[in-house]
């Protein structure tokens, strides 16, 4: 009695389709996730400056208010500092593409001014962050931008 042998296995035009298929898989998806790391520093800067728009410049705002200095933070002698803390006191996580040593509290405008950055960029950032100091009835306000200055 004869044993029938089956080969078993994949043919060499299932294999180039396959290869084919992956290549155009890849292709379509190289540059999605390219653009990704660029929407996800973006989105890091926009939250930072969302957490001091919420809870950092009401605190200090707070602050200010209660030691008569009518609800600015631009007040301290050293503009690195509020109330003799620099930035990185009131909040736990600084971003990496934002320098923290140009905290400038002197950067805060009053009403509808021209800022400066309060925050520059980092070398490998793209945003810079501004402030809108406080006053007597409104906290400050934080908003990023790419521009070298930014009209309130």
């Amino acid at each position: 009695m004869k044993v029938l042998q089956v080969k078993s296995g994949f043919t060499m035009i299932e294999l180039i389709f396959v290869i084919v298929i992956l290549g155009i898989l890849a292709a379509v998806a190289l540059p999605k996730f390219a653009g990704v790391q660029g929407q996800a520093e973006v989105a890091t800067i926009e939250s930072f400056a969302g957490t001091l728009s919420r809870t950092v410049g009401p605190m200090m705002w707070s602050t200010s208010i209660s030691e008569g200095l009518n609800g600015t933070i631009s007040s301290d002698s050293d503009s690195a500092k509020f109330n003799g803390e620099e930035l990185p006191h009131y909040v736990d996580n600084f971003p990496k593409l934002l320098d923290s040593s140009t905290v400038n509290f002197d950067n805060c405008v009053i009403g509808s001014g021209v800022a400066s950055p309060f925050i520059q960029k980092n070398s490998e950032g793209t945003l810079n962050i501004f402030c809108r100091d406080g006053n007597t009835s409104d906290s400050p306000r934080f908003v990023v931008s790419s521009a070298a200055t930014y009209t309130f």
